[in-house]
């Protein structure tokens, strides 16, 4: 087998599992089929992970695998390019799987929207409380902007000024717009308050179903050993 042959069948794996990946990341459509208690209007996905929810665990080992898969990603777009935009790109790629991960590490204790006593606690907290699950967080949301920004770019960079957009630079702009709106608005309830407690748990939502749908779209790039990812 030749070295072009192996680093085929590299990208049809790699882009396979981030496919996979991408899909799975969404597993919290599914929520609404089982026994929980979570508004998914006031309350986080990242709740549906807490360690008092009862498929609390599940969701944890979906972000596990999640974050590893992302993180194999993430090394091999930087090891199988030369442009340089696309290789930070997979080095932000890759910080969002390790963030990812790290967010198993550090689950929330209780879900607050659907504990008073959670929600009180979570009000009085201190600095410290909560400080590593909400730092792997906001990490993960800035390292998935970064790697689609740097990739979007780098492919708009890369094209003739008389070749059209292809689809997936297409659908990672869109992405890129669904992932940064929606987690302005979270960070902005979280600081100022936006009066949104009723419906935050929404524009979340729509965030992390865009970030599926981006590593899903990667994964195709990288499945299809595109120029964009190998060159």
């Amino acid at each position: 087998m030749t070295t072009h042959e192996r680093a085929g069948d590299t990208d049809r794996v790699v882009g396979a599992a981030t496919v996979a990946a991408g899909v799975v990341y969404s597993a919290f459509l599914v929520a609404p089929l089982l026994d929980t208690d979570l508004d998914p209007g006031r309350s986080y996905v990242s709740e549906l992970a807490a360690l008092d929810q009862p498929h609390g665990a599940a969701f944890r080992v979906v972000d596990a695998v999640v974050g590893i898969v992302v993180v194999v990603s993430g090394i091999h777009v930087v090891r199988g390019s030369r442009l340089v935009a696309v290789r930070w790109a997979g080095g932000a790629l890759g910080l969002f799987g390790v963030a990812t991960f790290l967010d198993v590490a550090a689950p929330m204790a209780c879900a607050p929207s659907a504990d008073a006593a959670c929600a009180a606690a979570e009000a009085s907290r201190s600095a410290l409380a909560f400080g590593v699950h909400e730092v792997t967080s906001v990490v993960a949301d800035a390292a998935a902007l970064v790697a689609v920004a740097l990739l979007v770019t780098a492919r708009s960079a890369d094209r003739g000024a008389d070749q059209r957009a292809s689809p997936c630079e297409g659908a990672l702009l869109v992405g890129l717009v669904l992932v940064a709106a929606p987690g302005l608005v979270v960070v902005l309830q979280e600081t100022v308050g936006l009066g949104l407690h009723d419906v935050v748990g929404w524009v979340q939502r729509v965030q992390v179903l865009a970030l599926s749908a981006v590593l899903v779209t990667i994964g195709l790039v990288v499945l299809g050993g595109s120029h964009w990812s190998r060159r």
